[in-house]
């Protein structure tokens, strides 16, 4: 197995809205692994119905430190028809580090996300794809730059924990709400020793639902 693939993805303003937020738009203090699985397959110009290609990849995520947290005025479109002026908290200054690795991915999977993601970091996306710019998260919160780098010797990690505070959101189902998958992670108070950290922090997206797995392609038949 190759090294885990290092990245470094600086976004100036995001938020990540709680799965089960109502009417205040507040936000998580970190992105979810799910956003952060959609900015990496956007990169390489993955479109959403083949979100599932890469289920399977082992991920990590740390923040430099916590973003701050502001609150901003804009108008929320509650309903299609009465969008109206509401507050909303918004990080800024994100640098996101995220490590990326096969794990389970299919083996059928040729090339795998952190390959994928090399291979297009090395020729500056010159094959790569895509309409608009890459977010994180919401289509306006773009990323100014992401790169892969050596990480710092400490970092804040987002760890796994049956019993952390934080329920994110792994795979998020828009059609179905309950094929949507949680994982309780807890997010360090301060910055740890990032090889100590990195070994427990991975987690993996997990495969979607049956009906959106990717299908294997068919062999042709032999002609007789």
């Amino acid at each position: 197995m190759s090294d885990p693939l290092c990245l470094l993805a600086e976004v100036p303003v995001c938020a990540f809205r709680p799965y089960a937020s109502r009417e205040y738009q507040d936000t998580y203090p970190v992105p979810t692994p799910a956003s952060v699985y959609g900015m990496l397959l956007s990169l390489l110009g993955v479109p959403r119905e083949r979100k599932a290609e890469h289920c399977g990849a082992d991920l990590a995520l740390a923040v430099e430190r916590v973003p701050e947290r502001s609150k901003v005025f804009r108008k929320l479109r509650r309903t299609a028809e009465q969008p109206r002026p509401d507050y909303q908290d918004v990080l800024t200054d994100m640098h996101l580090w995220v490590w990326v690795r096969r794990g389970a991915e299919a083996a059928a999977t040729s090339t795998c996300l952190a390959d994928r993601l090399r291979a297009a970091l090395s020729n500056r996306f010159a094959d790569v794809t895509r309409s608009g710019g890459v977010s994180l998260g919401e289509s306006s919160y773009l990323l100014n730059a992401i790169s892969a780098q050596r990480p710092p010797d400490k970092l804040v990690f987002v760890v796994p924990d049956a019993s952390g505070f934080y329920s994110l959101p792994l795979w998020v189902d828009h059609r179905e709400a309950a094929n949507t998958q949680l994982k309780r992670f807890r997010i360090d108070d301060e910055p740890r020793a990032t090889a100590d950290a990195l070994a427990e922090a991975w987690f993996q997206i997990p495969p979607p639902p049956p009906e959106l797995a990717p299908v294997a392609p068919r062999r042709g038949r032999r002609a007789k």
